[in-house]
């Protein structure tokens, strides 16, 4: 009984368990670890839709373009990896090779009202943007 409901609260909460096995089986098809630069910054930001991340990664006039434009399709397949946070994230990660070396501010937007001596403001709503800085691990580095 006690094991049951144990289950249940984990498809109530959308738990999902994915091992290290199933994960590079099911990134080895699009993403090929040794093709990507020794260091990845993957920005993510909280949508606060149902909960959730973007995650987005600045590959553009990179000579690592097009494996980390994969990479960042991957990151965002919620129905492969279910990234729901940054825990998530880190550790989806590291099961992929690399592992967390920093993290900052990307950028702080807030959206609201201002300017002039008749305005009044209402309110606001802030969405929170990180830099991840991921390393690959020793093993995957070439030499």
């Amino acid at each position: 009984m006690k094991k049951q409901i144990i289950i249940l609260l984990l498809l109530v909460s959308g738990f999902t368990y994915v091992n290290a096995q199933e994960l590079k089986v099911e990134s080895s098809s699009s993403v090929n670890i040794e093709q990507l630069p020794e260091y990845v910054v993957i920005t993510s930001e909280n949508t606060k839709l149902l909960g959730g991340i973007n995650i987005t990664i600045d590959y553009k006039k990179s000579d690592y373009a097009d494996v980390l434009e994969e990479l960042e399709i991957l990151l965002q397949n919620r129905k492969k990896l279910r990234i729901r946070n940054q825990t998530d994230l880190l550790n989806t990660m590291s099961k992929l090779g690399f592992e967390y070396i920093d993290a900052f501010n990307a950028s702080a937007g807030t959206l609201g009202a201002g300017g002039g001596d008749d305005v009044i403001i209402s309110g606001s709503s802030s969405k929170f943007r990180i830099n991840i800085v991921f390393r690959k691990k020793e093993k995957f580095i070439n030499k």
